[in-house]
């Protein structure tokens, strides 16, 4: 599943590329992925593109366009207008076609007159200036949940999602299966760091180089995870091998030295 740092750059070319732009008449190929009505698209102008958590939001003239791609989802921009094989929806964007699908079937198209009827539902995110140690420390102190569940909450964090919650833990030196309310003041701090640092190291290397998502990023995705998906292998500090455990149904990894 593409994560904050992965949609954010998402955000940011899509930004540059359509901003400004009108959408012309809707092609709705599976009409169960759309949440409101798609005509009201038409000759809307795309007067910015943004993120709250996993959502990919348009603003358009009193309207808005929302997407959350879920696991496999994706948004293409292509110079040709005919359907793919998982296409669920194609906007056509002043000579380009945007193309939204899912192989899966559970990507969301919301059209909306009113964003915050469902974004306020979302936590804070985590890379804006809300997102503050008493905060953290404050919501920590209320939950009674391990921390990689806590971590990967949208009602609490928003755009955390299993990579990155494994690899924030790491970085922090806390073992995925400690409750909340047992973080000392310190672990917090390290916490609180290791979140603002893990995501904004991989935004800044194009999002993680393992996850099988695609879209409109340039370049190679650098980010190497030092414990996701590495079951086995040796730590890059102690050489203890890496396990795995399941956390809420979800592959966790961790050091069972480095991280107490």
């Amino acid at each position: 599943m593409p994560e904050l740092p992965e949609l954010e750059i998402l955000r940011i070319n899509l930004n540059n590329r359509i901003k400004g732009k009108r959408i012309g008449r809707p092609t709705i190929i599976n009409p169960k992925a759309i949440s409101g009505d798609p005509n009201l698209l038409e000759n809307k102008k795309i007067e910015e593109v943004m993120r709250r958590g996993k959502w990919i939001l348009f603003s358009l003239d009193k309207l808005y366009l929302s997407f959350h791609l879920r696991l496999n989802g994706y948004i293409f921009l292509l110079d040709y207008g005919e359907p793919d094989d998982y296409d669920c929806a194609i906007l056509p964007v002043d000579g380009e076609y945007l193309h939204f699908g899912d192989p899966r079937r559970l990507a969301q198209m919301k059209i909306t007159e009113d964003v915050d009827s469902f974004i306020e539902e979302l936590g804070i995110d985590p890379l804006s200036s809300d997102f503050t140690l008493e905060y953290l420390d404050r919501t920590l102190k209320k939950k009674r949940t391990n921390i990689k569940t806590f971590l990967m909450d949208q009602d609490i964090i928003s755009g955390i999602g299993n990579t990155y919650a494994d690899e924030i833990l790491f970085s922090a030196r806390i073992n995925p299966t400690r409750l909340c309310q047992s973080l000392s003041r310190d672990e917090v701090e390290s916490l609180y760091k290791s979140i603002k640092e893990i995501l904004e190291e991989a935004l800044k290397l194009g999002g993680t180089s393992i996850e099988e998502f695609t879209n409109l990023i340039s370049g190679e995705r650098g980010f190497e995870p030092k414990v996701h998906r590495r079951e086995g292998e040796p730590c890059e500090v102690c050489e203890t091998p890496i396990v795995m455990i399941k956390i809420g149904g979800r592959g966790t990894y961790y050091c069972p030295k480095c991280q107490r």
